[in-house]
């Protein structure tokens, strides 16, 4: 199982009364002098970002005041023993 990332940003800007994109906006504006169209700003309180550049993101932790782990809640992969990954077992002869 793999580590699960879910975006947050919705809840994250509910939590500083920041409700529209257009606040948003001007956050970013404002505090990270950073510009991003509000299409943009739409599509990531919308949906999960596949990719996301660095200085998006600092821009949003910076505006928002808060860290990349307040915008993303991580769920840890469960543990497994190194002999279920695969090629753990493999002999050096058969490589």
């Amino acid at each position: 199982m793999a580590v699960e990332l879910r975006w947050r940003l919705r809840q994250v800007m509910a939590s500083r009364n920041v409700w529209k994109g257009t606040e948003l906006q001007e956050l970013l504006a404002r505090r990270a002098n950073f510009n991003l169209s509000l299409p943009s700003i739409s599509a990531l309180m919308n949906n999960q970002p596949v990719q996301m550049k660095t200085e998006t993101l600092q821009a949003l932790c910076t505006a928002l005041n808060c860290t990349p782990d307040e915008l993303y809640g991580v769920t840890p992969p469960r543990e497994t023993a190194l002999a279920d990954e695969p090629g753990v077992n493999d002999s050096p002869a058969s490589w």
